[in-house]
């Protein structure tokens, strides 16, 4: 199943995009992550953290990865963390 993380900080600090960078390049290497890419507004300071996945069921709270990173980035700003299901497969599983 693919399925994906969104973490959302809004943050009035310039520097957590870079670190959010940091931690992608550590992320990299779990198993069931095809990718990790960070975002920064167009306007603000607020960045975002997107982990796609690829595992046999999504995890609906969240990975341990992104709840751990979620738990650090709450010294920053406000902390959005949400689950993503690809629609094609929500429309497979109830086939």
């Amino acid at each position: 199943m693919i399925w994906m993380e969104f973490i959302k900080v809004q943050t009035v600090r310039a520097n957590v995009a870079a670190k959010l960078k940091d931690f992608v390049l550590e992320c990299k290497q779990c198993k069931g992550l095809l990718d990790a890419k960070v975002f920064v507004h167009a306007m603000v300071a607020d960045c975002s953290l997107c982990l796609l996945w690829q595992t046999e069921k999504a995890e609906p709270q969240g990975s341990s990865l992104g709840l751990h990173l979620s738990s650090i980035l709450k010294k920053y700003g406000l902390v959005d963390h949400s689950v993503w299901v690809e629609k094609e497969e929500i429309e497979e599983k109830m086939s």
